[in-house]
């Protein structure tokens, strides 16, 4: 595999990398400030029409993190509807000694609807009851299910598509379910007429769950499931699908990023199915390691954003021409970057 090293301005992976400057009245920070890091790019794992590139780096910090679905599985974790329920904010207790980290597209189901997270971002140790932001990916259903007002892990943990999570980015303040609803509904139509899986009903979770995508999702594990242990040094993943970089998502260290690859690597096996048609029976472009450092740099920077999750994660949306960058930090210290291509993120309305 080709490996290049490349120093990214404000690529944040240690402890005290990113500062944000927050102000006494709690107003947006000014900047996030970061000193240069030298990452490596290596790769591709091609996996029928999905390149894969692993990012490493010698410098992770130890911050040791629970995952939702590991909370959930330990039942150290619990998600629950509001007393009041509302589609876009849900409940969630960790009970660990362990910071919990969410990642954006994390699916659960149960409740009034089944539901995925909005945006990356860390629950504190014993934490107590808190909101949590959500976007619903059933339409329709408002009773509760045989759980109650309880959440459960799904049966494939893949992470919801590029597609959903892109519809979730491109709408600031939770303005956006509408377009998750229609985003949803549009990959469930695919995956029947091009994987024969069933849509029998609205949510995200029947398709996923699938016979037919658990298929697709264990042939892409069975080839890319040792790639962290074989490479102990990576803390990131870049991903192309027919030729074009989709993403890239860096996490704070090899333990986390260990636990996230597989959900992240097989939800773009799903996506690869569903476009390797438009390829019209031709192998997919060659990706370059090249090509990965062009898309996380990105080139000129065209707007920016800061918006507050809660009192202790922030999150900064950045777009150039290429991506719309994501860098999420919890208490200052950065907790999940990630660039997607611009042309898969929708155009947020105007009000």
């Amino acid at each position: 595999m080709n490996r290049r090293t490349l120093v990214l301005s404000g690529l944040v992976l240690s402890l005290a990398a990113l500062v944000i400057a927050a102000p006494a009245d709690k107003k947006e920070p000014a900047a996030f400030e970061a000193a240069d890091v030298k990452v490596s790019v290596t790769g591709p794992i091609v996996h029928d029409n999905m390149a894969v590139f692993l990012i490493l780096a010698k410098d992770h910090d130890k911050r040791d993190f629970l995952t939702l679905d590991q909370g959930i599985d330990q039942k150290l974790v619990s998600v629950t509807e509001q007393e009041r329920e509302q589609v876009n904010t849900l409940l969630i207790e960790n009970k660990s000694d362990r910071p919990l980290f969410l990642q954006e597209g994390d699916r659960i189901q149960g409740g009034k609807q089944d539901r995925i997270i909005v945006t990356s971002l860390v629950i504190p140790a014993r934490s107590g009851k808190l909101p949590l932001p959500t976007f619903c990916c059933e339409a329709g259903r408002w009773t509760l299910g045989k759980e109650g007002r309880m959440f459960s892990n799904v049966e494939n943990r893949v992470l919801a598509p590029q597609s959903i999570r892109a519809a979730a980015k491109a709408s600031p303040g939770g303005s956006g379910q509408g377009a998750v609803w229609d985003r949803v509904a549009k990959d469930k139509k695919a995956a029947m007429e091009k994987l024969g899986s069933k849509n029998t009903n609205t949510t995200l979770n029947e398709t996923l769950d699938s016979a037919e995508v658990k298929k697709l999702c264990e042939a892409c594990d069975k080839m890319m499931k040792d790639l962290p242990a074989k490479h102990p040094d990576a803390l990131g993943v870049a991903i192309a699908i027919n030729g074009k970089v989709e993403e890239v998502d860096i996490y704070p260290n090899a333990a986390l990023f260990a636990r996230q690859f597989p959900r992240l690597v097989k939800s773009y096996a799903f996506q690869a199915a569903l476009e390797k048609d438009s390829l019209k029976g031709k192998p997919a472009p060659a990706v370059k390691t090249e090509e990965v450092e062009k898309f996380m740099k990105g080139g000129k920077e065209q707007s920016r954003r800061f918006e507050g999750i809660n009192a202790e994660n922030r999150i900064r949306f950045r777009e150039t021409a290429a991506a719309l960058e994501c860098v999420t930090a919890y208490k200052g210290e950065v907790v999940h970057r990630q660039w997607l291509n611009r042309a898969a993120v929708p155009t947020p309305s105007k009000k």
